[in-house]
């Protein structure tokens, strides 16, 4: 699970809006195997956001960048937002942001 002040959304490379205060959450799958050993594989994450802000019509599938509070790099990942979303454009909107994961955080510089 990750904590940071400040991500991105990007389409096709461009970005198209932002996020504040955000926190990440890690949704893992655990089975046993037949030597009663825990296996655990990541199944997806969840990403909540305060605030966000968009400059163009969102659509459901989204790029998603978070900067966490470490300062290093960025993660980067594609999601579906599953929250409502207003058209406001250049405003920063105080409302809760949801994005669930499809696949996985990748670790960029």
């Amino acid at each position: 699970n990750m904590k940071g002040g400040l991500g991105g959304l990007f389409r096709n490379d461009k970005q198209i809006g932002g996020f504040l205060d955000w926190e990440e959450e890690t949704i893992l799958n655990e089975s046993s195997n037949r030597e009663g050993e825990t296996i655990r594989k990541l199944a997806s994450w969840r990403l909540t956001a305060r605030a966000y802000w968009v400059y163009v019509p969102l659509g459901e599938q989204i790029t998603i960048h978070l900067y966490p509070d470490t300062g290093e790099g960025y993660w980067e990942g594609a999601g579906i937002i599953t929250s409502p979303i207003r058209q406001l454009f250049d405003t920063l909107i105080h409302e809760d942001f949801e994005v669930v994961g499809q696949g996985v955080l990748k670790g960029a510089q």
